[in-house]
């Protein structure tokens, strides 16, 4: 059931909101929020979510937020119309691996989500964290939070459309600056009314601080197990690559040969072996018949 939306809300913006709501019904909206820590993407995040929910009738919940990108992909898969949104940017990108896992669920987010019609918000501190791809072409519109010069203005924003964020993503390519001002003149605008302060009004702001330190002190557990089980498959692996192996071998050629192991890694091992055994400098080449 549809409703009110209770907030003040740049005039631009709503506009811009109203014509992602229309593309519903045939595809999915992502937008990107990003910024410096502190200047609102959270609350941004709840706020727009919030206008989708007031004018379409969908769902809004604090667990679709969601800080586990496998956790989200998960439901986003399963189910169809959420209003979504992943807070990279309050875990403080804790570690490259962890957030290029992240990245690849994302990617495959982006492939099934199209057709789930959902509304998904991420919320990262700098654009350029993002795949490229993702970037530039499933982004329809990005929110920049920008704290002004003196770094007090809460709330306020400026808004680049697909066309500004492409510029933004060339102008970074070539001189690793992120000019969002520039980028507003190729498509976007800066707001005349900022972001107001809304999120403990909408949603419980203490349940999701226990839900992002839940998140975080998982985190460096899921990366071990997630570990554990690569080593766990990867033996598994060498031992039937054993078990199928055609006796006798006359050489490394002819091991590397029928065992598919690329000779540069199989050479890697035996440096490792006799850095770490002083008996196979003795023993000399180890285990193939006629080296």
């Amino acid at each position: 059931m549809t409703k009110q939306f209770p907030f003040k809300i740049d005039v631009r913006l709503r506009r811009k909101l109203d014509n992602l709501i229309e593309t519903l019904e045939k595809r999915d909206v992502w937008m990107l929020i990003d910024g410096d820590e502190g200047s609102g993407k959270t609350n941004t995040a709840a706020f727009l979510l919030y206008y989708f929910h007031c004018v379409t009738g969908r769902d809004f919940s604090l667990e679709r937020f969601y800080f586990d990108s496998d956790a989200m992909f998960n439901w986003v898969k399963n189910n169809s119309n959420g209003l979504v949104n992943w807070d990279e940017a309050a875990l403080g990108g804790l570690s490259t691996e962890w957030w290029s896992h992240s990245q690849m669920n994302l990617m495959k987010f982006a492939m099934v989500g199209r057709k789930k019609h959902h509304v998904f918000i991420l919320c990262i501190p700098r654009f350029n964290k993002l795949k490229e791809d993702l970037r530039c072409d499933r982004i329809h519109g990005m929110l920049h939070m920008d704290l002004g010069k003196k770094g007090k203005r809460y709330g306020h924003f400026i808004y680049l459309t697909r066309r500004g964020i492409r510029f933004l993503n060339g102008y970074w390519k070539k001189k690793k600056v992120r000019a969002y001002a520039k980028a507003v003149k190729h498509g976007g605008f800066f707001a005349d009314v900022d972001i107001p302060l809304v999120f403990s009004k909408i949603l419980n702001e203490e349940e999701y601080e226990r839900k992002k330190d839940e998140a975080i002190s998982q985190i460096g557990e899921k990366k071990k197990d997630d570990k554990d089980n690569v080593s766990r498959q990867e033996l598994k692996d060498f031992k039937k690559m054993m078990a199928k192996l055609e006796f006798p071998i006359k050489n490394t050629a002819d091991f590397c040969e029928k065992s598919k192991i690329p000779y540069d890694t199989y050479h890697g091992w035996r440096k490792t072996l006799v850095r770490d055994d002083d008996s196979s400098k003795e023993n000399g080449k180890i285990g193939i018949v006629g080296e």
